[in-house]
């Protein structure tokens, strides 16, 4: 397809960033951008001399920004030649995974940290799922496929498409190309068996990045009482309780997720001594009393809420909720908080667990500290971008 080209101008202050790799193409760094408007069209950024800086892709209707940089070559096509060498550098990176016969499910391209910024596509057992994340990405669909295709062999491909036009959710059928999986189907994760969907809605039920804190929470647990805050499908509880928790309780509003975490332990056969509260998780913190203590505490909050009756930040809001959850961890209990909200990184939510505990007077150690896996890599200049996880001790 013929695509709109807008030349763009970068503002003198802001060259040395683009050219030093900066990824991200925010308005504030060029002249003057409201001519553009075409989702998907290429940007070609150049300085106020006329010298080019680089390629980039207008990502269409977003709060934040105007797109991303592709290439820093000028002469370099942005067709399905480029998607391929992008990839394939991607897959070559990941062979360790591909090897590794207790893990099945993993990211095989992970946005700008390798090369594309909105773009990721994940490994679920040989079931790929490629997630468009704007606009503008997703009309290069046509190219990622044909170059996802070349290069892998695969049982199927699917689509997710997470961003909205005029406010809408797009429409359309998820499934791309193989035969479609029977779902939900199990995929192995450090010798753990855990269930997955794709083709039941944006959520996978299984978030690949966490696999670190469930391991973390499995090898922790024995003896121990839990509770998995925003439960989704129960993964930290299976975990939890494989790991020989005298108890696991999982809290979420959703009636998908008590189906789904119900499905995952009768998938192991071990659906006593778990609980599944359906309750708005913000509710459950706010309202518990001084009897609601457990000795291992699993908060995954999500990074965005905004409905009718709520909104939360995590930049904002996080400080104010670890406070409350803090109370419902005993005394020589852990305290797992794990977030990919992108505003802020790995050490400031260390510091913010680590306030948290000052403020109400408790004594927090923190015993272990989780950065994106590796197959999760994160571009050097945005390193707040990707999964962390943090665990405290309360004294």
């Amino acid at each position: 397809m013929l695509r709109e080209i807008y030349p763009l101008v970068v503002k003198d202050a802001q060259v040395a960033r683009f050219r030093d790799g900066y990824p991200f193409i925010f308005k504030e760094a060029l002249t003057d951008s409201r001519h553009v408007k075409e989702a998907g069209a290429l940007l070609h950024l150049r300085d106020e001399a006329g010298d080019y800086i680089a390629t980039g892709y207008h990502h269409g209707q977003q709060e934040k920004g105007l797109g991303w940089v592709l290439s820093t070559d000028e002469t370099e096509e942005i067709d399905t030649d480029f998607f391929k060498r992008k990839i394939e550098t991607a897959l070559d990176r990941r062979d360790d995974f591909f090897e590794n016969d207790d893990l099945d499910g993993f990211r095989v391209f992970n946005g700008e940290g390798d090369g594309i910024g909105g773009l990721t596509i994940d490994c679920y057992d040989h079931h790929y799922m490629i997630t468009f994340k704007n606009e503008g990405l997703f009309s290069f669909k046509r190219e990622i496929l044909a170059a996802l295709e070349s290069l892998i062999h695969f049982k199927s491909i699917y689509e997710k498409r997470a961003f909205q036009i005029d406010g809408q959710p797009v429409k359309g059928d998820d499934f791309l190309a193989g035969e479609r999986g029977d779902f939900p189907e199990a995929l192995l994760e450090n010798g753990v068996e855990l269930l997955y969907d794709l083709d039941g809605g944006m959520r996978t039920g299984l978030n690949l990045a966490e696999r670190d804190a469930r391991r973390f929470v499995r090898e922790n647990a024995e003896g121990k009482t839990m509770v998995s805050l925003f439960a989704d499908t129960g993964t930290y509880a299976l975990e939890a309780l494989l790991g020989g928790a005298s108890s696991a309780t999982s809290v979420d509003f959703a009636t998908r997720s008590r189906n789904k975490t119900l499905e995952q332990l009768k998938h192991h056969g071990i659906e006593a001594n778990h609980e599944f509260v359906t309750q708005d998780a913000f509710d459950y913190i706010g309202q518990a009393d001084k009897a609601t203590r457990f000795d291992l505490v699993v908060l995954t909050p999500p990074s965005l809420v905004k409905t009718r009756t709520r909104t939360f930040r995590a930049e904002i809001d996080l400080p104010a909720l670890l406070q409350q959850v803090v109370y419902l961890t005993n005394r020589g209990g852990r305290l797992v908080v794990a977030t990919d909200c992108p505003l802020f990184d790995l050490e400031r939510l260390a510091q913010m667990v680590q306030s948290a505990f000052k403020k109400t007077r408790q004594k927090g150690i923190l015993v272990a500290k989780y950065e994106s896996p590796a197959d999760f890599p994160l571009h050097p200049l945005l390193p707040e971008a990707g999964q962390k996880t943090v665990v405290f001790e309360k004294k």
